[in-house]
């Protein structure tokens, strides 16, 4: 496992190490210009915090850590690996991005696959089968795939809830008991909707899993399970959200297909009764038959 692994997964780390790992993750190839100094004041930390951390992953110290930082990053471009922050840049030509976004795909479905816990998959899906409710608690650009989970469990006679307002999430919570699922999404683990709505949650009684990075999961500890996605997308200074959103929409689609294939008959069935009510005039699709004759 090379350095950027293991500062990923930041395993035996206290929280200084943990926030001293994820600012060289995020400075990338411009680690190699900070000094050690420079380094402390941007990690907030002190120079034996660092000296610490080296030790922790197996080297002597800073200087054997840039060095395998660079050989990680020669590694990652070596592979025809793209810059997931930065997947284009000024004057490329649309063959070229389209590459790259490809290869930000593949990296990161590669990587929460890798990271994804299926026991805990699992487990989140077979309360989910039996739940009276499940609820969504996000905010912001999440929304849109705890939306999607939301519509599609409803597909399959599952009671959903995806609330985008504060106040209705936390009503949603407080209807919500020991017999049904909640489920937390946030990338960094910061979430107001969280804050809100995990004491609620926790007072009911209420299963709860959390979609997100293991830094996320660090900020919001004790809940019944964790779902993670690939960190390497960088908190702010990116252009956009694409790896964090393809890697949430992944494990809520993975989530959703362990619930069908757990609970097949059931789920073949209520769509087959709903599609008459729900068919879209003069579109023919035998897919729905398709599906049950398997």
């Amino acid at each position: 496992m090379d350095v950027v692994q293991k500062m990923r997964e930041a395993e035996g780390f206290t929280p200084t190490e943990q926030e001293l790992a994820h600012t060289i993750l995020c400075l990338g190839p411009r680690f190699s210009d900070y000094s050690i100094k420079e380094l402390a004041q941007a990690a907030h930390c002190s120079i034996a915090t660092i000296h610490r951390l080296c030790r922790k992953l197996g080297l002597e110290g800073m200087k054997e850590l840039k060095v395998e930082m660079a050989r990680s990053l020669e590694r990652a471009q070596a592979a025809g690996t793209a810059d997931i922050n930065f997947p284009f840049g000024e004057g490329w030509t649309v063959g070229e991005v389209a590459a790259s976004i490809r290869s930000v795909f593949e990296q990161t479905l590669a990587q929460t696959q890798s990271m994804l816990d299926m026991d805990t998959v699992e487990h989140a899906a077979s309360l989910i089968c039996t739940a009276r409710r499940v609820g969504l608690f996000t905010e912001s650009h999440n929304l849109y795939p705890a939306s999607m989970f939301s519509d599609r469990l409803l597909s399959v006679g599952i009671d959903a809830r995806c609330e985008a307002d504060a106040e209705r999430q936390i009503r949603c919570a407080l209807l919500m008991g020991k017999d049904c699922v909640a489920i937390g999404i946030s990338y960094s683990g910061v979430s107001m909707a969280l804050e809100r709505a995990l004491p609620v949650l926790s007072e009911r009684g209420v299963p709860t899993f959390l979609v997100g990075t293991p830094a996320a999961a660090r900020l919001n500890p004790g809940l019944d399970g964790y779902l993670f996605v690939s960190d390497a997308e960088r908190y702010q200074r990116r252009i956009t959200q694409f790896a964090s959103h393809l890697a949430v929409q992944y494990v809520l689609d993975t989530l959703f297909g362990s619930v069908c294939a757990t609970s097949w008959p059931r789920s073949i069935s209520y769509l087959e009764k709903t599609l008459p009510l729900t068919r879209k005039p003069g579109l023919i699709d035998d897919c729905s038959q398709q599906a049950a004759e398997r």
